[in-house]
């Protein structure tokens, strides 16, 4: 039986090789997002803590230097957190292109690999066929001797 040698092999592993940076990118994608997102719920935590001490100082009775520190830190932390929503909404936007990005090199890798998968199913039939001829010229042989 002769060895099947697919003609795209070459073609097919560069697609694998470049199918499996684009699975690194889009982890990578994927972990900064987490952190824009845990940054900003950190962010979310620190201005409602702060909030609830406001409220807490303003029932005991508080300085106008503090009430100014006060509403100053909650107004810098809701800038703050407004400009985080921007970042992970940037890290969204770039998740969902390397997604697609991966997407992409996955099919391209799929279509060689069915390629592959044809071509070699037709290397199958071909030998098969040489085979059966091999079968009915020997048959035929021993036929013509007796």
């Amino acid at each position: 039986m002769a060895k099947f040698r697919f003609r795209l092999q070459s073609v097919l592993s560069i697609k694998e090789k470049v199918e499996d940076l684009k699975k690194n990118e889009f982890g990578k994608a994927v972990t900064a997002l987490a952190q824009a997102q845990r940054a900003k719920a950190e962010m979310e935590a620190t201005r409602a803590n702060a909030i609830e001490d406001f409220r807490r100082q303003i029932d005991e009775g508080i300085n106008p230097a503090a009430f100014a520190r006060y509403n100053g830190f909650i107004d810098k932390m809701k800038i703050l957190i407004k400009q985080q929503e921007q970042v992970v909404a940037q890290a969204e936007a770039f998740v969902e292109l390397k997604r697609q990005e991966l997407v992409e090199a996955m099919r391209d890798r799929k279509t060689l690999e069915t390629l592959r998968d044809n071509d070699f199913e037709e290397h199958l039939e071909e030998e098969k066929k040489l085979e059966q001829k091999l079968v009915d010229e020997i048959v035929s042989y021993k036929g013509s001797l007796t």
